[in-house]
């Protein structure tokens, strides 16, 4: 039996407003109250801002088959390189559960080079999604917002030039697409075992974070982050991996540790026929389409490959009516180190127009190489 919930009556009207608007794309399994606050709460209840991001969203959620993922086993390839986190409640924290990232041993650059960035991330969808129903569990049995403390173990980073691309592009963007897919469910970033370049770190990530994010981001002492975590959340809810040897078991979660890439895994490049690929360039603060007319039932496959980041999307248009989005916004980082591949189900008859804007840019000209496939 699900608790009464605690929310004002005037974020309650806010809610059946933002919920009408919205109905024609909003699940069931989406659709409750909490949900929804999140994204008020994380727009400042700014209408016009939320529902163009929330359709972007709940289309994610169709094509993507996000409200059964969490169903599904974690048997991703990328999974046992990434592993899950999410361990209890925080205990200490009201409505607050607690999920484990191994930032520093997690080995991102040789995900990226092996995995396409997509598939990367649909792996890391399953994780957002598998938190995204425990706090939604939480909230049906105890009438109350709950989210999650995100705590970033960085032991064992290590700064070189790698460190750096991957801050200015994959994991900026992974950062962004978390904060504008899953509004409001963090808590806080919490940071344990900061090296001491942390401050160099920080002044390089800092400006590519989305500000809300920025906010939430505490940086625990580098010698008292054992004491003060234990501040934020109970043992049962921390790794045991940081237990130190011959000392008291102070931590009792049990994680998994990420298994890293072997270099010989990495994707090569340059086996393709040289005419594999149709190339376009697109200027700055520009946008440039490609446009493929398809029938209901056909299925359309497309690899890419860019010297930059870009943002893509795939809109749908038929006649005069207005052109609607088939597949949803997503900002790629560049240069893509793996071809970015995926498909769309064709669910009705007319043109395809696969966009790719480089508006970010003041003076780099994109140079995306492209193969888009009809069966």
């Amino acid at each position: 039996m699900s608790a009464t919930e605690q929310i004002s009556f005037d974020d309650m009207a806010k809610v059946q407003r933002l919920r009408e608007m919205v109905k024609e794309q909003l699940s069931p399994y989406y659709d409750t109250n909490f949900n929804l606050l999140r994204w008020l709460r994380g727009h400042n209840d700014n209408f016009g801002e939320i529902v163009p991001k929330l359709k972007n969203h709940l289309l994610l959620r169709r094509l993507f088959h996000l409200d059964s993922m969490a169903d599904g086993p974690r048997d991703h390839q990328v999974h046992k390189h990434w592993e899950a986190g999410l361990t209890s409640e925080s205990g200490l924290i009201p409505d607050c559960l607690v999920n484990i990232e191994q930032s520093g041993t997690n080995d991102y650059w040789g995900m990226l080079h092996t995995f396409p960035i997509n598939h990367v991330l649909r792996a890391r969808i399953y994780d957002l999604e598998v938190m995204l129903r425990g706090v939604m569990a939480k909230e049906e049995a105890t009438g109350r917002q709950h989210s999650v403390l995100y705590v970033m173990d960085l032991s064992g980073l290590k700064y070189d030039r790698n460190l750096i691309t991957l801050l200015r592009g994959a994991l900026s963007s992974i950062s962004a697409f978390m904060s504008e897919h899953y509004v409001e469910l963090i808590h806080a970033f919490v940071l344990v075992n900061a090296p001491n370049f942390i401050s160099t770190i920080w002044s390089i990530a800092k400006p590519l974070l989305p500000e809300r994010t920025r906010n939430k981001v505490q940086i625990l002492g580098k010698s008292t982050w054992r004491s003060e975590i234990l501040q934020m959340a109970r043992a049962e809810a921390l790794p045991s991996f940081w237990n130190a040897e011959g000392e008291e078991n102070l931590f009792l979660a049990d994680v998994k540790r990420s298994v890293p890439i072997d270099p010989a895994n990495y994707h090569k490049t340059n086996q393709l026929p040289r005419d594999f690929y149709t190339a376009i360039s697109i200027g700055a603060g520009k946008c440039g389409t490609i446009e493929v007319e398809a029938e209901k039932g056909q299925t359309l496959r497309w690899k890419f490959e860019s010297d930059g980041h870009f943002c893509f999307a795939v809109h749908f248009k038929s006649g005069e009516t207005p052109s609607r989005l088939a597949y949803p916004k997503l900002n790629i980082p560049g240069p893509t180190f793996v071809p970015f591949d995926d498909h769309l189900q064709c669910d009705a008859t007319g043109v395809y127009q696969f966009w790719f804007s480089n508006e970010h840019a003041w003076l780099h000209a994109l140079k995306i190489r492209h193969r888009i496939s009809k069966e």
